[in-house]
């Protein structure tokens, strides 16, 4: 992802990449040596407005965004809102959305976690729900900065986006990033954030959702064991809780799920240098 500088106006400076897969988060970063009152970004029909710092006498925001592994290839329209002395200034750029590849997994559990009995059908919608609503929410603090943490040690394992085969059967992608974390092993927050839930899903089974700011989330399931509670703030790289083989898994290990506005993308691009020094 080459990072392309866009001046707008010689007013507000806009940073963001020429192009992005599908499925992928990336950084755009805006600037002005002007008086930043208020500052909106939208894009993909979403809208976020981030968290603005002074670095001296410069404002500048970093935005977290990214593009749905099912909404397809093509230009989309990032858009810019500055208000500055009172009057309100609107910068676009395009930004090409490629196709990425994936690949495929076939994996061996147990009966019922894929094909769920009827009585576990309305636990399973309600826990859609609840996760929906909460990642609903765009928080307008950013807690989050980078460099993001790496969860665990553990080698990365399948990989976001697979298309999985459970038991003969094609079931869903895979929306999360699997690392190796033999049972009991402590697991980290990726940046600051705000716990929002911590529960027992059917699929995610024991899980902390932790609501970094400015409408992104990060989601750690199957833990044998959680250490937070919600409404707590943690710190990047703070012990969340112990790995585990709770819910749909075929050992134990640490299943971690990335969401920017509402969008579940691949957690791997966050811990990449090429990312963290995209503006370099």
């Amino acid at each position: 992802m080459a990072s392309v500088p866009a001046l707008a106006g010689d007013m507000v400076d806009v940073e963001a990449p020429a192009s992005v897969g599908t499925g992928k988060p990336f950084l755009v970063r805006i600037g002005t040596w002007y008086p930043l009152e208020d500052l909106e970004v939208r894009w993909d029909r979403k809208s976020v407005r981030p968290a603005v710092t002074l670095r001296g006498e410069r404002s500048e925001a970093v935005v977290l965004l990214g593009t749905d592994y099912r909404g397809g290839s093509g230009l989309r329209e990032l858009e810019v809102v500055a208000h500055i002395w009172g009057h309100e200034r609107r910068f676009a750029r395009s930004v090409e959305v490629l196709e990425s590849e994936w690949g495929t997994e076939t994996l061996s559990v147990e009966p019922k976690m894929v094909r769920p009995p009827a009585s576990e059908l309305a636990r399973i919608e309600k826990e859609r729900k609840t996760l929906a609503a909460a990642l609903a929410v765009v928080s307008p603090e950013r807690y989050w900065d980078l460099p993001f943490h790496r969860p665990v040690k553990g080698k990365m394992l399948s990989r976001f986006g697979l298309y999985r085969t459970f038991n003969g059967n094609v079931a869903a992608r895979h929306t999360g990033l699997d690392f190796r974390a033999w049972l009991g092993t402590p697991i980290h927050a990726l940046a600051a954030g705000r716990v929002v839930l911590v529960d027992g899903f059917y699929y995610a089974g024991n899980s902390v959702l932790i609501d970094h700011g400015n409408g992104f989330f990060s989601m750690s399931a199957h833990l044998s064991e959680t250490m937070v509670r919600q409404g707590d703030m943690v710190e990047a790289g703070q012990v969340l809780g112990l790995s585990g083989a709770t819910g749909r898994v075929t050992g134990a290990h640490l299943h971690l799920a990335a969401f920017v506005l509402g969008a579940v993308v691949d957690p791997e691009v966050l811990f990449q240098t090429s990312f963290c020094n995209i503006f370099e």
